[in-house]
């Protein structure tokens, strides 16, 4: 034990002197890494921000687009219902009910009514005024334009004239029959 006892102990400056330089790697080290760690971030961040910008744009967008659709649609939608009321009118005008389809007869016997209608009102006025000539030619495009057969009779009888139409052609053929005498 002596000897142990003996024995001094050796100094430890030198292990003192390397720990200090540990110590001094450590902390150049960690604050090197506290640094790299602070440029990463703000990369980072610095990226996430012109995403972010980059997705608000995109959304600006995509929203302007919306827009510009709710009106296309906004104005499809007046036109729907401004051609549904026309379409409406012309089935009133027709007799139709609200579910039955048009045929196209349907429209072809409408057409020919209305033409009817508006060659016989210029025979009558041209007749009126005493242009016999004129009434002569509405009647004669008037007997072109349709069936004289099938369709110029009253309805009664399966024609398109209503009976007051009718009488109103059967007077005009009499007075054009007593002018050509």
């Amino acid at each position: 034990m002596d000897e142990q006892n003996n024995k001094q102990p050796e100094p430890a400056k030198p292990e003192k002197k390397l720990s200090r330089t540990t110590l001094t790697f450590y902390i150049v080290g960690l604050f090197s890494v506290a640094i790299a760690l602070i440029l990463i971030s703000y990369v980072a961040q610095a990226r996430a921000d012109r995403q972010v910008d980059t997705l608000t744009n995109q959304l600006s967008e995509q929203q302007t687009v919306a827009q510009g659709a709710t009106q296309k649609v906004e104005d499809l939608q007046k036109q729907y219902d401004a051609l549904s009321e026309e379409v409406s009118i012309a089935r009133r005008a027709l007799g139709l009910e609200e579910d039955e389809t048009v045929q196209p007869d349907m429209v072809a016997t409408a057409h020919s009514k209305e033409l009817i209608a508006t060659l016989l009102l210029s025979a009558e006025h041209a007749a009126r005024i005493g242009d016999m000539e004129e009434a002569s030619k509405q009647i004669w495009q008037l007997e072109d334009s349709v069936d004289p057969v099938t369709q110029l009779k009253p309805e009664s009888q399966d024609g398109l004239m209503t009976d007051e139409q009718y009488d109103i052609y059967q007077q005009l053929k009499d007075l054009l029959a007593e002018q050509e005498q």
